[in-house]
């Protein structure tokens, strides 16, 4: 039942996360009350329900490298140091050419840019990766099931995020983005690349 619950927190933070990310909800929001307004709603309500998923793990297991050093395996938990390490890196990479506040302040009353310079010349959801890549460091770190289950269904969702949002940049751009996404890498960057992607 406490695999189930998790799972649960974790839809109900994803449905919220991508419903408040779609252009519709985002800009009907934005024309009534304004971007602030959106960034505090977006924001608050994001970290209440991340909140919620997080604590549906028991704090003790959270806890687990204070209360209990000694049940740490450690070439498990190096694994999981040089998971969270690489997230890190990529998201500040990515962080280097577009911030979270930008991508907040598209709007539909302005031309959009599409990204594709910096690590985004080489994949297109860095962010993304670097998500995926800490939620699912938490499984070596802590080898404790009812966290495991967290971490893979955090890392599931940041999938299933990612695929909603190549869908939305994919109508923003258009042909552009086809040919953006036909050179680079989705997570990965593209190891053969074609003499028409030059």
């Amino acid at each position: 039942m406490g695999y189930l619950i998790i799972i649960i927190a974790t839809a109900i933070f994803g449905l919220e996360h991508s419903g408040l990310a779609s252009h519709r909800i985002k800009h009907r929001i934005i024309d009534r009350w304004g971007k602030q307004a959106y960034s505090r709603i977006f924001t608050l309500s994001s970290t209440v329900l991340l909140l919620v998923a997080f604590l549906t793990v028991d704090i003790q297991k959270w806890l687990s490298f204070i209360l209990m050093p000694s049940t740490i395996n450690w070439p498990f938990f190096l694994l999981g140091v040089i998971m969270l390490a690489c997230g890190g890196l990529i998201a500040i990479r990515a962080s280097a050419v577009i911030s979270v506040s930008t991508v907040a302040d598209m709007r539909t009353d302005r031309e959009p840019e599409l990204i594709t310079e910096g690590i985004y010349a080489r994949i297109r959801h860095p962010l993304y990766l670097a998500t995926v890549l800490v939620f699912l460091a938490l499984v070596p770190l802590y080898l404790e099931p009812h966290i495991a289950v967290f971490g893979i269904a955090m890392a599931a969702y940041t999938f299933v995020g990612t695929y909603l949002e190549e869908r939305k940049l994919a109508a923003a751009y258009g042909e552009a983005y086809s040919r953006y996404r036909e050179r680079t890498g989705f997570f990965l960057p593209r190891l053969l690349r074609g003499d028409n992607d030059q």
